[in-house]
């Protein structure tokens, strides 16, 4: 029996940025008519737990985080009566509880708070949100701040890669169900034509798409010297007032599944706009039930 992916997943460790990420889920739950899970893991160390903690204190530790859950659900609540809020406290690892809850209950996306607000292109992300993006089974959303505006202004860079019809299916969606506008970008480097190079005839083609769904589009494709294609593209989107970036976490053709790719580690890192992260396996899985009742002038979904 195939699942109903119908809630959105929040991991809550109870500081701001995961806080932050409850509210926006709620503001995403209330527009597309869903539940949210707030979920709270108590790390544990393991194997040898019974040496560390006892069975008493892990108990009241436990009851504890359900009682906090409590608190954070009552004003969320109060803000979107219309939303159903669920609690969950499992114990483990956090990242690996994450996706093991994503994995087993009907989720359809995870709502991820930043814990940090990168400048450096050599910054690394933090462990949970490296691991969750890289094996998430559902799309993931991750946030910085406390962003106000939901699914508006959508920035899609692409490349030519066969991947562009995985994004264009996670696009469709998120663009029909949010009436958004829909900026393709790429970017060039220095010297070569733009109107006959291939990725401007993508980028058409990908157009099409999205307006042949009724979806606002436009076309953006910059010729880059002095700053990397990925720079380029997070200062666009702040530009023309983004509010959510869509990216894979790999490359079509590529089998390092233990890493993310180098362009959406830098996007994902360096956003300060809310960022779309897509496996291979959240697409295939999550957009082929939504996908097949949208135009598919590419047959996309047999691909």
């Amino acid at each position: 029996m195939q699942k109903d992916y119908r809630n959105i997943l929040v991991p809550v460790d109870f500081n701001e940025p995961s806080l932050n990420a409850a509210h926006y889920a709620a503001q995403l739950a209330n527009a597309d008519n869903c539940e949210v899970v707030l979920l709270y893991v108590v790390e544990t160390p393991g194997m040898f737990l019974d040496f560390f903690i006892s069975s008493d204190e892990l108990v009241k530790i436990i009851n504890l985080a359900k009682d906090k859950l409590t608190e954070v659900v009552a004003p969320l609540q109060g803000k979107w009566p219309g939303v159903k809020f669920n609690t969950l406290v499992e114990r483990g690892k956090p990242y690996a509880k994450i996706l093991e809850v994503a994995e087993k209950e009907p989720i359809k996306l995870i709502v991820l708070g930043e814990n940090h607000d990168n400048n450096e292109i050599s910054a690394e992300l933090g462990t949970t949100v490296y691991h969750i993006t890289l094996k998430s089974p559902v799309p993931v959303l991750t946030i910085k701040g406390n962003p106000s505006k939901i699914n508006n202004k959508i920035v899609l860079p692409l490349d030519l890669t066969r991947n562009i019809e995985k994004q264009l299916k996670a696009t469709v969606l998120y663009g029909s169900n949010h009436d958004a506008e829909v900026h393709l970008v790429s970017a060039l480097i220095g010297g070569i034509k733009v109107r006959e190079s291939r990725i401007f005839k993508k980028l058409k083609e990908a157009e099409k798409v999205l307006k042949e769904n009724n979806i606002k589009t436009k076309v953006k494709l910059f010729e880059v010297s002095k700053v990397p294609p990925f720079m380029r593209i997070l200062q666009y989107s702040e530009e023309v007032g983004a509010d959510m970036i869509i990216v894979l976490t790999h490359q079509e053709g590529y089998t390092y599944d233990n890493y993310i790719g180098a362009f959406a580690h830098h996007i994902i890192n360096l956003s300060k706009i809310p960022v779309l992260s897509l496996t291979a396996t959240a697409v295939n899985i999550y957009f082929e039930n939504y996908f097949k009742m949208l135009v598919d002038p590419f047959d996309l979904t047999k691909k």
